[in-house]
């Protein structure tokens, strides 16, 4: 095999390797506050907030659909096979970088060297996080206006959780 075809190949599969690491958001908890997954607050015994929030590139539709599916699970874990969601916030969060002038000093023997540069312009970055405040227990409703039925929202939203949980 040739040089050129042997690069090719390691660059194929380093692309895929990278690829594969920056693939969808990955629904778990998540390890601290600002982190990717979901986290979910005891408020009081029929109150919970829960929340998920996406990686850069999640769809907001995602976030939503994960944080609810996560509500279904704090639902069922305690007893409950219905929920109310008392509120529901889904916010954007935007990161952005800026771009200005840098400077550097290197040494390589035998020189000293300096580099000054500027470049303008910036890259922003979004991601999304869904917060909802849910009721369980006996004063929620099996039907009604913002009520949801546990198990078919966790039936329903098993196969996309699925497909992004390792």
């Amino acid at each position: 095999m040739n040089i050129t075809k042997t690069r090719f190949i390691g660059l194929t599969a380093l692309v895929a390797l990278l690829a594969g690491c920056a693939s969808g958001p990955v629904y778990r908890p998540a390890a601290q506050p600002g982190d990717y997954g979901y986290r979910d607050t005891m408020l009081t015994h029929q109150h919970y907030r829960v929340s998920f929030s996406g990686g850069y590139g999640t769809a907001r539709e995602t976030v939503d659909n994960f944080a609810l599916f996560r509500a279904a699970q704090v639902a069922l874990s305690h007893g409950a096979d219905h929920f109310r969601v008392v509120s529901w916030h889904t916010s954007p969060i935007t990161e952005s970088t800026a771009f200005g002038p840098t400077a550097s000093i290197g040494y390589g023997y035998p020189l000293w060297s300096t580099g000054f540069g500027y470049s303008t312009g910036s890259v922003s970055r979004t991601r999304y996080e869904s917060v909802l405040q849910i009721q369980i227990g006996a004063d929620v409703p099996d039907q009604g206006p913002h009520i949801y039925n546990a198990r078919q929202i966790k039936q329903n939203l098993s196969p996309e959780v699925a497909a992004v949980e390792r």
